[in-house]
């Protein structure tokens, strides 16, 4: 038998659902929100599109390499015996240059020899004016003529009267004549030189030059007609590899353009994808901004709910109350290493603290159980009245720090005990006046904030809940 189901209970469906307590947002918050409201979306590239782009452009340039690769093949085949046609062109234009170094040498030194002759027969031209000048001075061709013309004057001295001026103007004559016979002999020399000049044997030497050049131009006529045939033999066997060079340039243009395609789409799919992670950044800054907002309102709510939740921790410990159970437990330990009499005499002395709130009240020896700030490593041996010195007392190191934190001077044996209590009273007392100074200070200064009326919120400022 099946259970009816239950009917709701129709007190709790009428109760009203409370109602939540808004949340008010802080401006930080709404400033966030509305920067990253006014953000422009930038959509995500499509990578699987840019690939498949892509794809399609690497198709293409792999089918052109492909046609390419079968035409240098093609260039390949008829390049066979090129290093042989270039090893015997090279060979024939070394001949054609050597002739032609040969030819250019030769015609340079029948140029040369050509200008010689020129020289040669102005310069002989030359002479020979002067020669005929001279002969024209001189009036005699050779030595008999000026003997037969000087035995002559002196037969017309010897045969004729004549006066002294005329016989004195013949003497000069004579004299004359036999100085011009020298320069009859040297013009007859001259004209000997001047005859041929040496010009004859440049002649005969510029005739074997211009035999010389004709050799070598002929030879040189039969290399240059074994470059040409070599030339238009190699063009034979190349007849169509100036196209298949075109073929291969116009593939070459086409691969360069689809290189050129694929790197505008990576560049613009790339500037877009910038443009989107810059976006995403700015629009992530401002979400971890928001985040970080969000979490220190969440950690403010729960701090102020954990205080709430709390119990009361009673009254704060009063200031230097540490110092003040320092010192106490400096003077247990100094009382503790005096000798029982000593110690006796001390406790009768003691003056009864009021307890203070915060601060321990050390009780009489034989009221509380045994306890030491430091303890002994050893029970003092009391020595016996009117005997010897006074032990002398070990202290710890850390003992050592807080005589010296509260600018006490550590008793080195029993008998400076009394000292140092003296001088730990002293510094109980100054803590205890600097303590009370404390509360009186912080008992103004909370009057003074009670007194002190709260800053009413700005006009429009949201309040917090």
């Amino acid at each position: 038998m099946t259970m009816a189901p239950k009917k709701a209970d129709p007190k709790k469906a009428a109760e009203p659902k409370k109602e939540e307590k808004k949340k008010v947002e802080s401006p930080e918050m709404k400033e966030l929100r509305e920067k990253e409201k006014a953000l422009v979306k930038v959509p995500q590239p499509d990578r699987a599109e840019l690939d498949s782009a892509l794809e399609k452009i690497n198709e293409v340039i792999n089918n052109h390499q492909t046609t390419l690769k079968g035409i240098n093949e093609k260039i390949s085949a008829k390049s066979t015996g090129k290093d042989e046609h270039f090893k015997a062109r090279d060979e024939i234009k070394a001949k054609l240059d050597e002739y032609t170094s040969q030819i250019d040498a030769l015609e340079k030194k029948k140029k040369s020899m050509l200008d010689g002759i020129s020289d040669k027969q102005k310069e002989s031209r030359q002479k020979r004016q002067e020669l005929n000048d001279m002969k024209k001075k001189l009036g005699f061709e050779s030595e008999a003529d000026i003997d037969a013309e000087i035995k002559k004057i002196e037969t017309s001295m010897y045969t004729e009267s004549m006066t002294l001026k005329k016989e004195k103007e013949l003497m000069n004559k004579i004299n004359e004549l036999r100085k011009s016979k020298p320069m009859v002999t040297k013009y007859n020399e001259m004209e000997g030189d001047t005859a041929d000049g040496g010009v004859g044997n440049m002649k005969d030497t510029i005739e074997g030059i211009k035999t010389e050049l004709n050799e070598l131009r002929d030879a040189k006529k039969l290399q240059s007609q074994a470059y040409a045939k070599l030339m238009e033999a190699r063009q034979k066997v190349m007849g169509d590899v100036p196209k298949l060079f075109e073929e291969r340039e116009v593939i070459n243009g086409m691969i360069r353009e689809k290189i050129t395609e694929r790197n505008t789409l990576r560049d613009a799919f790339n500037v877009k994808n910038r443009e989107f992670s810059a976006y995403m950044n700015e629009a992530r800054a401002l979400r971890n901004e928001r985040a970080k907002l969000e979490r220190a309102a969440r950690q403010a709510e729960w701090e102020e709910r954990q205080k709430s939740e709390m119990p009361d921790e009673g009254p704060k410990a009063l200031p230097f109350a540490d110092d003040l159970q320092y010192l106490e437990n400096m003077m247990a330990y100094l009382k503790s290493n005096l000798p029982k009499e000593a110690e006796k005499a001390v406790e009768e002395k003691a003056v009864e603290i009021a307890p203070i709130a915060g601060n321990m009240v050390l009780k009489s020896k034989h009221e509380r159980e045994e306890e030491f700030f430091f303890a002994p490593t050893k029970q003092k041996q009391l020595k016996k009245k009117g005997g010897g010195k006074a032990k002398p007392i070990v202290h710890s190191m850390e003992t050592l720090g807080f005589f010296d934190k509260y600018k006490v001077s550590p008793p080195p044996d029993a008998n400076a005990i009394p000292e140092a209590m003296t001088a730990v009273e002293a510094k109980v007392a100054e803590f205890k006046a600097k303590q009370e100074k404390a509360v009186e200070d912080a008992k103004k200064a909370a009057e003074e904030k009670k007194e002190t009326p709260a800053e009413e919120p700005a006009e429009g400022e949201a309040v917090a809940a």
